[in-house]
């Protein structure tokens, strides 16, 4: 893809999602062989292999509650609804899991774990580890690990600055 093809890419983004995309234009215009290693990338953070949709999302939403203020964090609210997860869903992850089932609470209250490099609660983990199978626990690591991959290169290039606390939009 050439330079301009990626700026239009960037800015169909930006429109679509109301998202600003000023790291990733300086991400391109400073290193661009970053940036192509960057775009290489983005596949594998929506890699849901043997995960379903919402165990997927639950997940990557988490994760966004752990690394981030408020923007990536939207725009990830965004992906899950266009990906049709429920809002009632989306919203009981923006409350800390509250008023999700049991299953699915523990699947949120684990992403956070992972997410925060925390000790697993070993009675979690082993609810965890005998609900999925270790192809699923591998995809959810990757679903887990990709999402911190975003908020980390916006904070490191002093983006985090123009982060702010917003209200979520379900």
């Amino acid at each position: 893809m050439s330079e301009v093809d990626d700026l239009k890419e960037i800015d169909e983004f930006e429109t679509h999602y109301q998202y600003d995309g000023t790291y990733l234009r300086e991400l391109l215009a400073l290193s661009p062989d970053g940036y192509a290693k960057f775009a290489a990338f983005r596949p594998l953070a929506y890699y849901q292999g043997s995960l379903d949709k919402e165990t997927f999302w639950i997940a990557k939403l988490a994760t966004m509650q752990v690394e981030d203020c408020g923007e990536c964090l939207q725009l990830n609210v965004r992906f899950a609804l266009e990906n049709g997860i429920a809002r009632e869903i989306i919203e009981a992850v923006l409350q800390g899991g509250d008023g999700l089932s049991e299953e699915l609470r523990d699947l949120y209250d684990f992403a956070v774990q992972v997410a925060s490099s925390r000790d697993l609660d070993p009675a979690l983990e082993e609810r965890i580890q005998s609900r999925l199978s270790r192809t699923a626990l591998l995809d959810l690591g990757v679903c887990i690990a990709s999402a911190k991959v975003f908020p980390t290169i916006k904070r490191a290039a002093g983006y985090a600055n123009s982060c702010r606390l917003i209200e979520i939009q379900v």
